[in-house]
């Protein structure tokens, strides 16, 4: 793909620094609880659709925090759902102040939507996205904030669990595994910090959104990890605390993760990791980033057999086509980043385009 056609792509996903994410955007409703802080310490931003289950869980973890009410701003952010969502939050929001929602007009396809709805709203000092399945330990907001207000950083990384039918382990262990860091350059992390990147877990200074015109793409997936690391490259530094905060929700029953990893999903990560790669020079940070993002993607489209794209010979070639039309050749080798051996070889095959290769080896 020329330059050309990725700028086309990248507007209209709504990748670029300008206003037209803004401007595409539905209207909403809002109500507020009675009592709203002006000037809150925190703002949560809740993207929600068809949630009802996972609701009050997720909203007693915040009407709880230690921090107090007061210092935050709840936004719930609803994508048109067609269960009880808002009617859940609207039993919180009588009873408890900070609550504001925002009942979308309509339905815009993915998280991206409500997030940057919640970026426009926002008025805290500091921001979290919050997915509406998760939840925080009680002391997770005082923590966050007041390490980062500590620290002088625009971005912080905390302690994430995860939950799988309630068996409970740790993830995105190179968050905090280093204990607690202040002013941490990008460039020092290593490439483990790369794995994950989802909403869980980080804190941002609002004011480094506003000044860098920070937006989820409009995209179904990709749309979060894009956000991050595009974060991370304004705030050049970041903060590091060992304290576990945030509760990742993988339970099997979570009719949310059920998306399908299909073809549209492999071009969607590929068109994030083009615009990322044209974004920003070629450094170490740029070099792991990659590199763990595809290993990932490897893993999906040349290994495995159990996701919506069909392993055959056609998923293995188009996998390819499509990395050399997002990514052309790679001024450096991911494989040095890679984890297992498998993936390895699977990536040795793709670049000498023996995709039969790769299904002798899967077998």
């Amino acid at each position: 793909m020329d330059s050309k056609e990725l700028q086309e792509e990248f507007t209209y996903y709504n990748y670029l620094d300008n206003e037209k994410w803004k401007l595409n955007l539905p209207s909403y409703e809002k109500i507020s609880s009675e009592v709203v802080s002006d000037l809150p310490k925190v703002s949560v931003i809740i993207a929600n659709y068809n949630n009802a289950p996972y609701l009050e869980k997720m909203l007693d973890s915040l009407v709880n925090q230690t921090i107090g009410l007061e210092k935050l701003q709840l936004l719930f952010i609803d994508d048109k759902s067609t269960d009880t969502s808002v009617e859940i939050v609207h039993q919180y929001l009588k009873k408890y102040e900070s609550i504001e929602i925002y009942q979308l007009t309509k339905n815009t396809g993915g998280a991206h939507g409500p997030r940057n709805v919640g970026i426009l709203n926002a008025r805290g000092e500091f921001l979290v996205f919050l997915d509406a399945d998760d939840w925080y330990d009680e002391n997770a907001l005082q923590y966050m904030s007041g390490t980062l207000e500590k620290s002088g950083d625009d971005m912080g990384f905390f302690g994430v669990v995860q939950s799988v039918n309630g068996k409970l382990s740790l993830k995105s262990k190179a968050y905090y595994f280093d204990g607690n860091k202040i002013g941490r350059a990008i460039q020092e992390l290593p490439s483990a910090f790369y794995e994950w990147l989802g909403p869980q877990g980080i804190m941002v200074k609002r004011s480094l959104i506003e000044d860098n015109n920070l937006h989820f793409p409009c995209q179904k997936v990709a749309d979060d990890v894009t956000f991050f690391y595009e974060a991370m490259r304004f705030s050049k530094n970041i903060t590091q605390g060992k304290k576990l905060t945030t509760y990742l929700n993988r339970d099997d029953n979570n009719v949310g993760l059920s998306k399908t990893i299909n073809r549209d999903f492999m071009v969607s990560w590929l068109r994030a990791l083009a615009y990322i790669n044209q974004t920003f020079p070629d450094d170490i940070s740029k070099e792991k980033f990659l590199a763990r993002r595809l290993e990932w993607l490897v893993y999906n489209f040349g290994l495995r057999r159990d996701v919506g794209y069909k392993f055959s010979l056609k998923r293995i070639r188009d996998f390819k086509i499509s990395i050399d039309k997002y990514l052309g050749e790679l001024k450096f080798d991911p494989t040095i980043y890679f984890r297992t051996g498998a993936r390895k070889t699977v990536w040795k095959y793709l670049l000498i385009e023996d995709y039969r290769g790769v299904i002798r080896f899967n077998r």
